[in-house]
């Protein structure tokens, strides 16, 4: 990607907090310490969503917004806190990455301590993998391109697969078809190009009769993109599936009917 060199410094000095991320962080907070990959960024409790939206205050900022979710101990933690230190892991990844494939560079990313199991912070990722995948393939980008899918990835909201309808991933196919075409809502062709690659991206994740999985619906969401950019341009970016490793952790994992369970490899 084309970058000044203000861009480079402001992405290092993001990157830079990575390390310190992995230092707090202990395996998923087995010890009662935070933050923690999976529930309760606070606590590790299991959330408990309800169907109507109230006051809540974050834990973390203590910014009051209208949201739907809280820990079983009473916990809340606003988007931009949830997926504060995950703009600069996945920044920091995807442009020093090499990789073409979208699904172990989206590996990459949720491997690192401090990027969390399950979050709104997969919905800037998805984007920002596919731009990255498809930079390393060749294809012409820009660091304004990258910045603008992380920005806009982050304004869906967290739990949105349910409360929008429509969940974040898919979303951030349409983002990075929207950027790669330079759609404006002006634009009837770019327009629909771009609202078919959410409508497909969206039909294989609501596929599943299953409880949100961040990596499942990220790792669904970027198999539809592969196929959609070699129809778009020819280039072929793979997405190959891999053997979870972390249903452990996952509350509402739906094991072997899972694409991604471990003995459907």
């Amino acid at each position: 990607m084309k970058e000044g060199n203000a861009e480079t410094a402001s992405v290092d000095r993001e990157a830079a907090c990575c390390p310190a991320a992995a230092e707090k962080m202990a395996g998923d907070g087995a010890h009662g310490e935070g933050p923690h990959r999976s529930g309760c960024t606070v606590c590790g409790a299991a959330l408990v969503y309800s169907a109507t939206e109230r006051d809540s205050s974050c834990h973390y900022c203590g910014t009051t917004v209208l949201a739907n979710a809280r820990c079983a101990n009473g916990h809340f933690v606003c988007d931009r806190c949830h997926g504060a230190d995950a703009m600069g892991i996945v920044k920091n990844v995807c442009l020093r990455s090499t990789q073409t494939d979208l699904a172990a560079l989206m590996q990459a990313i949720r491997r690192h301590p401090g990027f969390r199991t399950h979050g709104p912070e997969h919905h800037f990722m998805v984007p920002a993998v596919i731009l990255t995948a498809l930079r390393n393939s060749g294809f012409s980008l820009t660091y304004e391109e990258f910045s603008t899918a992380i920005q806009r990835g982050q304004t869906i909201g967290g739990g949105s697969c349910a409360f929008l309808g429509a969940c974040g991933a898919a979303i951030g196919v349409g983002i990075a078809v929207s950027l790669l075409l330079e759609a404006t809502p002006y634009d009837g062709d770019k327009r629909q190009t771009a609202q078919q690659a959410t409508h497909r991206a969206l039909g294989a994740i609501a596929s599943f009769n299953a409880p949100r999985c961040c990596q499942r619906d990220s790792w669904l969401a970027l198999r539809e993109a592969s196929n959609l950019i070699r129809e778009l341009s020819g280039i072929s970016l793979t997405a190959d599936p891999f053997a979870c490793g972390q249903h452990r952790r996952n509350r509402e994992c739906i094991h072997a009917q899972c694409p991604l369970w471990p003995a459907n490899q």
